[in-house]
């Protein structure tokens, strides 16, 4: 099995740092690194390309793939609930896409989601503090990508060691972003897109082989235990699936990478035709996935310790048949881990350039942009970034977080950003420039609330209110933007417009 995995590994490294370095041929300045102005090389072209990307980004191998594998045994087919609701919340963003796409297309340049939010509160601090938390949270996401991703793909190669092929691995996705920006994050993900489905193909026309081959397909059915393919209630569910509901729901709308393709888009019908596909192949292809993992306990049975997708692998890599399927999802796992890690990447050196360092910083866009140490800037945010990561995920590993602890916080607290960006989408500058310390103020409780419910369940040993941290988060944020809202009106400082008004 090494010598396939290797194989899938190496030929996806040439490749994407291949893609890389022909797309920094093209790069002239900053804007073709990162989406800061429109017509420039950093932009999305068509919907085929939104749709990908969006979708490659989603499937993280750290907290889906491998966190569904490991979560089966005791869930079964409730892992349809995170992709149900998964192509939900992408249902619901593409709703305020175009809205989006329109009160930003007024800029003169192409604004953060950090800056459009500072901009309509008429408050740096917004801007400030929004920024820092997200940057926050991208760097812990990507950190476990990176290292849990990488970890994992080690496993299935475990006669090199693993610090080796950890740094090996991580190094190409940092290569290829830096090298080529935001472009090329989009072109290979698009490329990593096509190889997951070739993962989940490929593992489903197995099973049906292997079901074939021994007694059929309804006695390999029947082989899967009763609890993992049936659905059955039990009250213990709630936080999960309240937990998950809410966070899939919600947390596209403060997703700085969606805001950061929709502003590199040129026009709104990609986005419209984008979006669209995007929700449809998210559901297919996230209900696949907790199918194949559901499906695994027809070839093989889980072992302690042992993540059950490695189990399957190691139990099929004995046959010709085995060896190909092992060498499809060896180049999926390895393209789904680079797409995400590779979209937070981009995003971090977007968000710490644009909307931390540049408000200290006297020069304007315009003039700043034009600049070949920008971009050396740029690639060395982009560069510590990842380094900073690593620590951050590292530390949270020695407290004892899981994947699916981290999962529910990272995410949990970003939704703090949820109620203001409605806000900012539906008001008027005029009406939003009160409520400027109240959205400040909503953004840092959601943050902290959900972080102080994750911790404080994992220090007492509560994982049900580790799942509560989303809802949490976002009903403290709610919760001040509305009593930021009713002071205003009692003040007489504004009143919310119907949504029909402004749509």
């Amino acid at each position: 099995m090494t010598l396939i995995v290797l194989a899938a590994l190496a030929i996806s490294i040439v490749l994407y740092i291949v893609i890389g370095f022909l797309h920094n041929k093209h790069i002239k300045d900053l804007a073709d690194i990162i989406p800061l102005f429109k017509g420039k090389m950093a932009k999305v072209k068509r919907h085929e390309e939104l749709s990908a990307s969006n979708v490659a980004a989603s499937i993280s191998l750290a907290t889906v793939i491998v966190a569904f594998f490991d979560l089966v045994p005791g869930l079964g087919l409730w892992l349809m609930w995170p992709a149900i609701t998964t192509a939900i919340g992408f249902w619901f963003f593409s709703i305020l896409s175009r809205r989006i796409w329109n009160r930003m297309s007024v800029y003169p340049h192409r604004p953060t989601m950090h800056e459009f939010l500072g901009t309509e509160f008429s408050s740096k601090k917004v801007a400030f503090i929004a920024a820092l938390f997200t940057t926050i949270g991208y760097l812990s996401a990507f950190a476990v990508e990176l290292t849990v991703g990488s970890r994992f793909l080690a496993g299935l190669i475990p006669e090199i060691p693993e610090w080796i092929t950890v740094l090996l691995i991580a190094s190409a996705g940092l290569i290829y972003t830096a090298v080529g920006g935001f472009r090329t994050v989009i072109v290979t993900d698009r490329i990593q897109m096509g190889f997951i489905w070739l993962l989940l193909f490929s593992l489903l026309l197995f099973y049906l082989i292997y079901s074939i081959s021994n007694g059929g397909i309804v006695s390999s059915i029947q082989a899967i235990p009763e609890n993992v393919r049936t659905i059955s209630w039990s009250n213990s569910l709630i936080p999960f699936v309240a937990g998950i509901f809410i966070m899939n729901l919600f947390t596209y709308i403060s997703n700085m990478g969606l805001w950061q393709r929709i502003s590199a888009t040129q026009d709104p019908s990609t986005i419209v035709k984008g979006m669209s596909k995007t929700v449809w192949h998210s559901a297919i292809s996230w209900t696949l996935f907790a199918l194949i993992a559901v499906g695994a306990f027809i070839v093989v049975t889980p072992i302690e310790g042992e993540n059950f997708l490695i189990t399957l692998l190691k139990s099929i890599s004995s046959t010709l048949l085995g060896k190909t399927v092992i060498f499809c999802v060896a180049i999926g796992l390895y393209g789904a881990m680079l797409s995400t890690a590779s979209t937070q990447l981009i995003v971090i050196s977007h968000t710490v350039y644009e909307d931390i360092l540049a408000p200290l910083r006297k020069k304007k866009l315009a003039d700043r942009v034009l600049l070949k140490k920008e971009m050396g800037l740029s690639r060395l945010i982009l560069t510590a970034s990842a380094i900073a990561a690593i620590v951050i995920v590292e530390i949270l590993r020695v407290g004892g977080f899981s994947v699916a602890d981290l999962a529910f916080a990272i995410y949990g607290a970003a939704l703090g950003l949820v109620p203001p960006i409605f806000y900012s989408l539906y008001l008027k500058k005029e009406k939003l420039k009160f409520l400027g310390v109240w959205a400040t103020l909503a953004v840092v409780s959601g943050f902290v609330s959900s972080w102080i419910a994750s911790i404080y369940g994992k220090v007492n040993g509560d994982g049900n209110l580790v799942f509560w941290a989303p809802v949490i988060s976002l009903g403290v944020s709610s919760f001040i933007m509305v009593c930021g809202h009713v002071v205003c009106k009692v003040k007489g400082e504004g009143e919310l417009p119907s949504v029909a008004n402004h749509s």
